[in-house]
């Protein structure tokens, strides 16, 4: 590569030559210094770190792109490497969070350095507007698409390995007790709140799992349930074009069997046929893209998830309840669970977890409990108490 001077409307330029591809590559650079006065050597300065900077980064792949734009790209190269559940978790983070912030700095891949990055997450915790998790949820999607950005050959640095991130918070997973529990289920009792916060108490299913439930995964004559779908949010178009099913959770654990007893055979079957009158009642009016689906309201619209998260704080603080996430009521199950005496490697199973370190370390204050009474109860038998 080849860095020169020259002169154009006053003012001096520099022009970079380089051979890419056995394809000659020019790029002009302003350096907005008069060619008036005694200037030369500050031009001079100039090009020597321009052709040092341009050096460190073209590579043999090199295209002139806003890093927004690869973003996209690089979206569009994933897409069908990964599951479609972890494509739609990335495409929200990208296009909801990430490339906003760097289309208006119209920062190019070839130009983005750490402090850049840097700058992105300050501003994103300074506000308290996201935690330190969030971050490493941003990074890991920054970092990837970076890293194959030098497979590719279009950088030849990952800027975002030299970037300081936040200390993430250990995570405590809140839950209710049996009477609070049993105080929730009766308040929601005949609203659209109804079978999600059943499905989760019930089963510990994640949202996404709830709302892609469907009543083929459902087999009343071996009474079992079978979690095998979900849920996401593609971030595109209107709210209802937002959402779409996979045939697969979260990870292969995920896909699991219930049993059903007696009880639950019951509730849905009731469940269903209220469904079945809904649709004889709406007749025309009633959407028939989701009647598969348990999670429907009285004109067969899918009860969306971002409905549930956003009730469900609300009908909370309506009727006094204490104030926990609808994720919570998953932690609830395995807590109760836990507590009945079934073991880390059955609830591991029930959640739907992928690794037992997981279940650990999500329900370490269900073992604390359980040990101090082990505790209590080697205290009794040697003081003959």
């Amino acid at each position: 590569m080849t860095a020169n001077l020259y002169e154009k409307n006053d003012r001096y330029h520099v022009m970079l030559s380089w051979y890419q591809n056995e394809k000659r590559k020019q790029k002009s650079i302003a350096t907005g210094i008069p060619t008036q006065g005694n200037n030369k050597r500050k031009a001079e300065a100039v090009r020597k770190q321009a052709l040092e900077d341009w050096q460190e980064k073209v590579a043999d792949n090199f295209q002139e792109i806003l890093f927004s734009d690869y973003l996209s790209q690089w979206l569009e190269m994933i897409k069908y490497s990964i599951a479609d559940t972890t494509y739609s978790e990335y495409k929200s983070a990208i296009d909801n969070r990430i490339s906003p912030y760097f289309t208006k700095l119209k920062i190019s891949l070839h130009d983005l350095k750490p402090h850049h990055i840097q700058a992105f997450y300050t501003w994103k915790m300074s506000d308290g507007e996201v935690s330190g998790n969030t971050i490493h949820h941003y990074h890991a999607n920054i970092s990837k698409a970076l890293k194959d950005a030098v497979k590719l050959g279009h950088i030849k640095n990952n800027p975002a390995e030299r970037v300081t991130l936040p200390k993430k918070e250990n995570y405590k997973a809140d839950f209710y007790t049996t009477d609070e529990l049993r105080k929730l289920l009766s308040i929601v009792n005949g609203t659209k709140l109804e079978v999600p916060v059943m499905f989760a108490c019930w089963f510990g299913m994640r949202r996404g799992e709830i709302v892609g439930a469907r009543w083929d995964a459902i087999d009343f004559q071996s009474k079992t349930f079978y979690m095998r779908g979900t849920i996401t949010d593609k971030g595109e178009g209107t709210q209802t074009e937002n959402l779409a099913y996979h045939s697969f959770g979260k990870t292969p654990a995920s896909i699991r069997a219930f049993p059903l007893t007696d009880e639950m055979v019951t509730y849905l079957k009731a469940i269903k046929c209220e469904q079945s009158n809904n649709r004889i009642l709406a007749g025309g009016e009633y959407s028939e893209k989701w009647h598969e689906f348990v999670c429907v309201d009285k004109v067969g619209n899918l009860i969306q998830p971002e409905y549930i998260s956003y009730t469900f704080p609300k009908v909370l603080a309506k009727n006094g309840l204490r104030k926990i996430r609808f994720h919570d009521l998953r932690h609830t199950n395995a807590t109760l669970l836990l507590e009945d005496g079934a073991s880390m490697k059955d609830v591991q199973d029930w959640m739907g977890h992928k690794s037992f370190s997981t279940t650990a370390d999500t329900y370490a204050h269900v073992q604390t409990r359980a040990k101090q009474r082990l505790s209590e109860t080697m205290t009794s038998l040697l003081s003959g108490e």
